[in-house]
């Protein structure tokens, strides 16, 4: 009965002392965060179109999408002292208007460094509006009217990549690619202007411009930035046989060590690192790389298996990378409840094994595989992404201060988009080692003996079955060219499975890390309270 009890809705969500002018500042700021990542996520489904556009190979397309996180990462940490130095409403406007001009760069050329170079641009300026989104949650809300809050945010907030996929797709396919970005326009000129007059959220520190961390700052941004372009490059420069890649490597690491010095000796550091003093905060952090590792690098493989293996246009691929984000916006109005009930370490538990479930079903994918076989893959691991997030962001923020919550936002999302934008290099890294790899052992393998090229007979007719305009070859040189077609094809398929495969034990991290959460005493359900 009392389980009955806490799903009423109508009681749950409408809160009698609810303040609605800041649920509606909460609902401005959040519609600006899900137009920044639904633009992370839109290019997904058009990675092939935007290959032939672009005139670029694979190894250059993961920049389109790894280039938005590079720059996210490096403002990310900064967005929290930003929204005390500005203001929330100002720093808002600043990043939501400097996002549109980079949407209007990105779709107005069609050369490939300009195209990443507005990409840096947008990710940079819609980097701080997940910090403040996530930062607001706290300071509009009082501890009762979480569960509702993160509630919202679990359902709106997500359907960036419920929709994402799916926009990008439509739009390349029915009327051109550069519409990724122009979409954005109209929605982002009227979020702005109901930002202009609604949100008043006008608190400021501006005494903080004379205790600003230039060398931080500095060591922080270089030493992000060679980490990133060092897993982006390494593969296409030979890693460190390159002295491009040993210099980065250097530089990055020691801009790292010097950057956590300062900020433990500084007196007034840029980023408190002493919030990872917090161990729920720290195995929070650690939960939320797993997080980032099980969502984006799947998010990246995925649409190049549909279009590399399957052929399939940017509209379908969308259709069926859109499946993980409907079953995780779907189950975004039942988390707030499920924290009540079960408490955030059993909703962590629940997810990490959903996660676990789908990513293993997606191991042995072949190239018949489709919307099909894909479909409960997709739907299970939407659903644990969901519950693993949320139980998360619980038990991180758990013993937080309300002085320290904007710090450790950023810090939060810092760690989660880096984990995305490591995990998307090193998934690009490991695909073509891996795919030239099986190639090899492929291609020996049929040229072992003609009891072998007949065991892929009916492969390689079904591969120029769907390539007739091949079929007045030569047939001898028609075997050559299936044999070289079916080592390259499934060489890459073994080489996302073998990716997959080791992205499916990450899961296992947060369920070995649950006992050492800390909970408030006499609340087993982990609810957060200040």
């Amino acid at each position: 009965m009392n389980c009955l009890k806490s799903f009423n809705f109508i009681g749950y969500f409408i809160l009698a002392d609810m303040n609605y002018k800041n649920l509606g500042m909460f609902l401005i700021i959040l519609f600006g965060f899900v137009l920044n990542v639904i633009s992370m996520q839109v290019v997904g489904s058009s990675i092939k179109n935007l290959q032939g556009a672009l005139n670029i190979g694979l190894d250059k397309v993961s920049y389109v999408m790894s280039a938005y996180l590079m720059a996210e990462v490096v403002i990310i940490p900064f967005a929290g002292w930003l929204s005390r130095l500005l203001s929330i409403r100002l720093l808002f406007l600043i990043a939501l208007s400097g996002f549109l001009i980079a949407c209007i760069g990105a779709a107005a050329t069609s050369n490939f460094y300009v195209v990443v170079s507005f990409r840096i641009m947008q990710g940079f300026f819609g980097g701080a509006l997940m910090p403040l989104m996530f930062s607001c949650i706290y300071i509009l809300f009082t501890p009762k009217q979480l569960p509702f809050a993160l509630s919202l945010t679990a359902t709106v907030g997500v359907s960036s990549i419920a929709f994402g996929p799916a926009i990008g797709g439509f739009l390349t396919e029915m009327i051109s690619w550069q519409w990724m970005f122009l979409y954005n326009l109209p929605i982002g000129i009227i979020i702005l202007i109901l930002a202009y007059f609604f949100i008043d959220l006008n608190e400021r520190e501006p005494e903080l411009v004379k205790q600003i961390d230039y060398y931080g700052i500095t060591l922080l941004a270089v030493g992000l930035l060679l980490l990133l372009v060092t897993l982006q490059e390494g593969t296409r420069l030979d890693w460190l046989k390159s002295q491009e890649i040993r210099i980065a490597s250097i530089l990055s690491i020691t801009c790292i060590i010097l950057f956590l010095i300062r900020e433990f000796t500084a007196k007034f550091p840029i980023i408190d690192l002493k919030i990872f003093l917090d161990r729920n905060f720290t195995i929070g952090c650690i939960n939320v790389v797993v997080f980032g590792v099980s969502i984006y690098a799947p998010i990246f493989l995925l649409p190049v298996f549909l279009g590399e293996v399957r052929g399939i246009g940017p509209w379908e691929i969308g259709s069926m990378v859109s499946v993980m984000g409907l079953a995780w916006m779907a189950t975004g109005p039942f988390v707030g409840a499920l924290i009540n009930i079960l408490g955030a370490r059993v909703l962590i538990f629940i997810g990490c094994l959903f996660i676990i479930y789908g990513t293993w079903l997606m191991v042995n994918i072949t190239s018949e595989f489709g919307f099909d076989e894909l479909f409960w893959p997709q739907v299970f691991r939407g659903i644990g992404s969901q519950l693993l997030w949320i139980g998360n962001q619980y038990i991180a923020m758990l013993f937080v201060k309300k002085d320290g919550i904007q710090n450790a936002a950023s810090m939060f999302n810092l760690i989660l988009r880096l984990g995305g934008a490591v995990s998307i290099s090193i998934a690009n890294i490991f695909l073509e080692k891996l795919r030239v790899m099986y190639y090899g052992g492929i291609s020996n393998s049929i040229l072992n003996g003609p009891q072998i090229i007949s065991g892929f007979k009916n492969k390689m007719d079904s591969l120029f079955n769907s390539l007739p305009m091949l079929s007045i070859l030569n047939p001898e040189y028609k075997s050559i060219m299936a044999i070289e077609m079916l080592g390259l094809r499934e060489g890459f398929i073994m080489a996302i499975n073998n990716i997959t495969f080791f992205i499916m034990w990450f899961g296992f991290i947060p369920i070995i890390l649950l006992p050492f959460c800390r909970t408030l005493k006499g609340r087993p359900t982990d609810t957060f309270s200040k």
